[in-house]
């Protein structure tokens, strides 16, 4: 079977958007955005990183922006839930989160997020060949409601028999995903689990190195994080933001720089359907209640 080519794909949804939307700018009537993100790393990180994105949106959209950086991802469900974000990029949990209560509305996502992992690390020195060497040990995972730092990594440890609250000594929560690299550097604990792309960061920046940390197993694929809209969002400022997003290009250097950024080469429109086994997931851990709201 011929395999599906992604720029392929995104260049034939921007000749439909472009045919379909008229550039139709003047029924862009929100007077700005209130954009955030998850709060997964220092908000000095996260601003770094987003701002040009952001600017990027604002300039092609012609819509005035207000980056609302969170506490932690319970405010981010929370102030999406009392309608005050409008264009949030989700974990994919905290999105399926978001959608089962409010309605969220997915828009694109990152090549990378259709096929996302979680990375175990240890401390340089450790002599650990597996998990399983951590028996009676301090663990931690990132927040609570992280895809990669919480959800999955749990149920890919249940699929090795291990139950956490049992294996380990002490399960901890440092809830984001730079902190839980810091515990374990640190001797706070001795063995954590974090994003793949933000572990490869901060080698890359420097901030650890495979003497103080190194990588102990990378999971399974998975799909994770997730740009999605609040329900009250036009539809019109939506198809746009969708149009501004797949317009951006490895090939073009200023908008590279944004790609690279973000940790992605292109996006793609995301859907539901990217999310339901994640959700499936999250029923079987007991993390979804029926009631689906964020109380």
């Amino acid at each position: 079977m011929a395999r599906i080519n992604p720029l392929a794909i995104v260049a034939l949804l921007l000749s439909l958007l472009s045919g379909c939307s008229g550039n139709d700018d003047k029924s862009l009537t929100m007077d700005r955005l209130r954009i955030s993100v998850l709060p997964d790393q220092s908000q000095a990180e996260l601003r770094e990183r987003f701002t040009p994105l952001l600017d990027y949106l604002s300039q092609e959209t012609g819509l005035p922006y207000e980056f609302v950086l969170v506490k932690d991802y319970e405010d981010l469900l929370e102030r999406f839930h009392r309608n005050e974000l409008d264009l949030v990029r989700f974990g994919g949990f905290a999105f399926v989160r978001a959608r089962l209560a409010d309605g969220a509305r997915p828009l694109v996502m990152r090549d990378v997020d259709a096929s996302f992992t979680s990375t175990f690390v240890v401390r340089g020195d450790s002599e650990a060949v597996s998990i399983g060497d951590f028996k009676d040990k301090v663990f931690s995972f990132g927040s609570r409601l992280s895809t990669s730092g919480h959800l999955m990594p749990r149920h890919f440890l249940l699929e090795q028999g291990i139950i956490p609250e049992e294996f380990f000594s002490e399960v901890l929560y440092s809830g984001a995903h730079d902190r839980t690299v810091e515990w374990v550097a640190s001797g706070q604990a001795d063995l954590g689990v974090a994003n793949a792309i933000v572990v490869s960061r901060l080698y890359e920046q420097g901030a650890i190195t495979p003497e103080q940390v190194r990588i102990l197993w990378n999971t399974p694929h998975y799909a994770d994080y997730v740009w999605a809209v609040n329900a009250r969002v036009p539809q019109a400022v939506y198809e746009r933001l969708l149009q501004v997003f797949l317009q951006l290009s490895p090939n073009k250097p200023e908008q590279e720089e944004i790609l690279r950024a973000t940790g992605g080469q292109l996006y793609l429109p995301a859907t539901e359907a990217d999310f339901v086994a994640l959700e499936a997931v999250g029923r079987k851990l007991g993390l979804i209640e029926d009631t689906n709201n964020n109380e």
